[in-house]
């Protein structure tokens, strides 16, 4: 099983963003089963369908959005099972700077015994238990 950033959700939908090659490389290898299944968050659905509305268009977010509820390769935690656990891990922080969000994603990959994470958010590089995958 793999983590899915929002970083990499949005970079695969814009064609024009600079790490749209790693994003199609990081979903071609999910299509194959080569991380498993992939999970988000609530927080990471929000996020993404929030930042393409206002990037791009409600059309490309809606589409995003139908997408990540149907796929049968990708599976969506509940905000509800990891709220306490990210504000927890958002409130003690000492030598990073995480969002509540990337909180959360800490959260749900501690909960699912989650090592990798697919994103282009450097922030993640610096926590030791976490394998970022780019690409």
């Amino acid at each position: 099983m793999i983590f899915l950033d929002s970083s990499v959700i949005i970079a695969y939908k814009n064609a024009d963003d600079i790490n749209h090659k790693k994003a199609v490389d990081i979903f071609q290898k999910l299509n194959t089963g080569e991380y498993g299944i992939g999970l988000i968050s609530e927080f990471v659905f929000s996020e993404v369908t929030t930042v393409l509305a206002l990037r791009r268009s409600m059309e490309a977010a809606k589409e995003v959005g139908n997408i990540l509820l149907e796929a049968r390769e990708i599976e969506i935690m509940e905000a509800s099972e990891v709220f306490e656990r990210s504000w927890d891990i958002f409130t003690n922080q000492e030598n990073t700077a995480l969002s509540f969000v990337d909180a959360s994603n800490l959260a749900c990959m501690e909960i699912r015994k989650i090592r990798k994470i697919a994103t282009f958010d450097k922030d993640f590089r610096r926590i030791s238990s976490v394998e970022v995958v780019n690409g």
